[in-house]
């Protein structure tokens, strides 16, 4: 058997989540564990060795090895008995697929499927593609249910449904149409999107054809759980058609695209996929554990049901020893024991979770050099950063502190922005505290999910129903009246609260402030390296947690607009097109992506902003969790993470929009941190965890509870003053970017420091060069960039 057992595990109730290790008891032994457990691991160990055995029987189907050489030509998936293929990839698409696609193809079928021969026998099962953000995932999902769709006459399979966040829907329909070309001959059945379709009577509609003429459904999660929920379903008729066609039966295949979603099992849309009668499932994730284990298990037990047990059972054999483990105070034996569970884990999922990280990129992509720019707070920034610590910001106790921890992060993170979004912050809240409960995008998440860097799941931006057909019940409706007058009252209090949150910090401010560059470091750098940018005709995304950044950022592209078309006014034609690129137009120069942005715009701007002739679009500025995910920006090869996510998974899932297939430049990332303050530490914290995080996955966290040690630590402010008198100066490393060396030495009253960060390993610090050393690295540096020629835009 797999499990192994090991000495002491605790119950659920004992479970280490606050504090240090606790005393723990002993595990289960196989006889307690379910008959149902030990079944589901019996079969998989089953399993494996069958795949295990066929692989060592037709290796020979390959005609070249797909880890050396990247151009594979054949592959076969089952033959005849005289060899001759009846399963395998179509010559068009295979040509197309890198080795470790033509790996996930392999090992898709192996899981779901295995054999002809299995198929006929049993349900099947499901698996997980845990590919990094950026290896192709897509294209290895179109060309495997190509393959098997297109060999129904042997697999009986003819539909599958992929189930998307809305904002990949598109995304997926255009992968298919680009992949499956007709005159190619690779049409299977026809591609449905039903996200556009906005009546149920046409939804049903298209699943009746879909069902009967076969193919690929794409359809987004909001939608599907709508849909299946028989409660908001009045027609009857319609209900049977979504039943049938969605759930039971159901398709032969189901894909669950940024499958992270389903990791909470008490969650709506995890409760309204796992009703789906389909047993082979896929799950798609670039981050497969973004927080804990618990999560973890969801979403294995929706491809693998009871191959790690129950909730109780997966606490008592893996989570709780891993998680005692990692305590500060954990004994010798604690740390063994710890290592012991997290390989058995590791082997189990072996099988049904194919992990591959971005090395597999760098191979076949130009270089990714990525930086951690420590910021300069500007003087007016440091007064009113200790001005919010000495008044607003002071509870008392250190334990007082971290339940508002949430809400005094949100305070400072907009002053080291920049003093203004203080005022911004005040004016949106006045313009919406008419309406019930306002909270802006970078505010959604609770103090419990901030504190545990918890991410909340992907929902849609644009309801995906808006007919007749689907009842929206309000619990609360014989309520009205109470709820009117609750609002009311919550409308006063809050607008109570925001006059006292302004008071401390309006005496600070003018009005002229707003349009003062020089009031914030991050900006300024930020503007410096967008007109460094223009020069040399790099593209570059900005990323913000909060829609309160992007707007002060926006603010200040209209101001130069502004000014710019003031001044180009009186110049000649001539002269106008030798000052092209210093415009800042929404929608030509520039584009914003936030939650409002719908699915079409996305797209479109996408295209228009990767199009390598269109050198106006040089900008785009994103909400990170709008599009931190499912979007394609190769046409920019500069990104900017304006703030440091308390989950990592955000600020890598954004890197890799640039940096995946499609790009032909070398990728730079800069991770802008307000120097001394709480986001440094924070940022700091995150790498730590991340350097653990490999034990049974990448962007494993597993300790994520503040002592009070940790919170007077974030609380601590230590800026770097450029007027301290006991300041010491000291060259910095050459970096291997040649536009961060010439911002070291133009923008060095904003640049504190930097170093170098692998976004998916520990954190680099560089080699430790001596003073001397440093100064004759620039010395030569200077020598060799006045050799170069000039590079302007093409």
């Amino acid at each position: 058997m797999i499990f192994l057992n090991c000495l002491f595990l605790q119950d659920e109730k004992d479970s280490p989540t606050k504090g240090g290790r606790k005393k723990i008891r002993k595990v289960m032994s196989d006889k307690k564990v379910a008959d149902e457990t030990k079944a589901a691991a019996k079969a998989e160990e089953d399993r494996r060795q069958r795949v295990s055995d066929l692989q060592k029987k037709v290796g020979s189907t390959y005609s070249s090895s797909p880890t050396k050489c990247p151009m594979t030509t054949k592959l076969v998936l089952e033959s005849n008995k005289e060899d001759e293929p009846l399963v395998a990839v179509n010559k068009h698409l295979i040509k197309k697929l890198k080795p470790h696609q033509v790996e996930a193809i392999q090992f898709m079928w192996s899981c779901c499927i295995e054999s002809l021969k299995r198929l006929k026998k049993d349900e099947g099962s499901g698996c997980i593609l845990a590919h990094c953000m950026g290896l192709g995932k897509t294209l290895s999902v179109v060309s495997f249910v190509h393959t098997v769709l297109a060999a129904s006459e042997y697999t009986k399979m003819t539909t599958c449904l992929i189930v998307s966040p809305l904002n990949t829907v598109l995304n997926w329909r255009n992968e298919c149409s680009m992949w499956l070309k007709e005159k190619d001959q690779l049409t299977v059945g026809f591609v449905y999107e039903l996200s556009s379709v906005k009546d149920n009577h046409s939804r049903a509609r298209y699943l009746r054809e879909w069902i009967r003429e076969g193919g690929i459904m794409i359809i987004g999660y909001e939608m599907y759980r709508n849909l299946t929920n028989t409660g908001r379903v009045r027609n009857k008729k319609l209900k049977k058609t979504f039943e049938e066609t969605l759930v039971d039966p159901g398709p032969d295949l189901v894909v669950c695209d940024e499958g992270h979603i389903l990791k909470n099992e008490q969650s709506a849309i995890s409760q309204a996929m796992n009703k789906i009668k389909t047993k082979r499932r896929i799950i798609l994730t670039g981050t497969p554990l973004q927080n804990n284990l618990n999560e973890y298990h969801c979403m294995v037990s929706f491809v693998k049901p009871r191959l790690l047990g129950t909730r109780k059972e997966f606490l008592n054999r893996f989570v709780n020893p891993i998680t005692n483990g990692q305590c500060s105070d954990s004994t010798a034996h604690d740390v063994k024991v710890m290592k012991r569970r997290a390989h058995v884990l590791h082997e189990m999922l072996a099988g049904c979770v194919q992990r591959k990280d971005y090395s597999a990129l760098t191979k076949y992509l130009p270089p990714k050099l990525e930086y951690v720019i420590s910021v300069r707070l500007a003087p007016v920034q440091m007064t009113l950063y200790e001005k919010y610590l000495e008044t607003v910001g002071q509870t008392g106790t250190v334990s007082a502190k971290g339940g508002r921890l949430f809400q005094d992060y949100q305070a400072l993170s907009k002053i080291w922005t920049h003093p203004w979004v203080l005022k911004l912050s005040e004016i949106k809240q006045e313009a919406k505290v008419k309406y019930d409960d306002y909270e802006d995008e970078d505010e959604e998440l609770s103090n419990d999910s901030f504190i545990d860097d918890s991410t909340s799941e992907s929902s849609s931006s644009v309801d995906d129903n808006s007919d007749d057909d689907i009842s929206l019940k309000d619990s609360d409706s014989d309520n009205s009246g109470k709820r009117t007058k609750n609002t009311r009252a919550k409308t006063k209090e809050k607008k109570k609260k925001n006059k006292n949150d302004s008071e401390w910090w309006a005496e600070y401010l003018k009005e002229e402030d707003k349009h003062r560059l020089e009031l914030s470091g991050k900006l300024s750098l930020l503007f410096k390296i967008l007109s460094m940018c223009e020069e040399i005709g790099d593209k570059v995304l900005v990323f913000s947690q909060s829609l309160l950044s992007l707007d002060i950022i926006e603010d200040f592209l209209d101001t130069i607009d502004k000014k710019w078309q003031e001044e180009s006014n009186e110049k000649s034609e001539e002269e106008k097109l030798n000052t092209f690129g210093k415009s800042w137009t929404k929608g030509a120069d520039y584009f914003r992506m936030d939650g409002s942005t719908s699915v079409a715009l996305r797209q479109s701007w996408a295209e228009h902003f990767n199009d390598p002739e269109n050198y106006r679009a040089r900008l785009f500025i994103i909400s990170t969790k709008a599009g931190g995910l499912g979007i394609n920006l190769v046409g920019a090869n500069r990104a900017i993470i304006f703030d440091a996510s308390w989950n990592p998974s955000h600020d890598i899932q954004s890197i890799f929009r640039a940096y995946r297939f499609g790009q032909v430049k070398p990728v730079y990332i800069y991770r802008f941190l307000a120097q001394g303050t709480m986001e440094e530490k924070i940022y700091e914290r995150q790498v730590t965890k991340q350097s653990l995080s490999q034990r049974v996955v990448d962007e494993h966290q597993i300790e994520r509870h503040f002592t009070a040690n940790d919170l007077q630590e974030l609380y601590a402010f230590r800026p770097d003053r450029l007027d301290d008198p006991n300041r010491v100066e000291k060259t910095p490393i050459l970096p291997k970017d040649t536009l961060l060396a010439e911002l070291l030495k133009s923008e060095k009253d904003w640049i504190v420091t930097y170093h170098e960060h692998d976004s998916l390993l520990e954190n680099k610090l560089g080699d430790a060069l001596s003073e001397e050393e440093r100064k004759s690295a620039w010395e030569e540096y200077e020598t060799d960039k006045n050799r170069q020629p000039v590079v302007n835009r093409g």
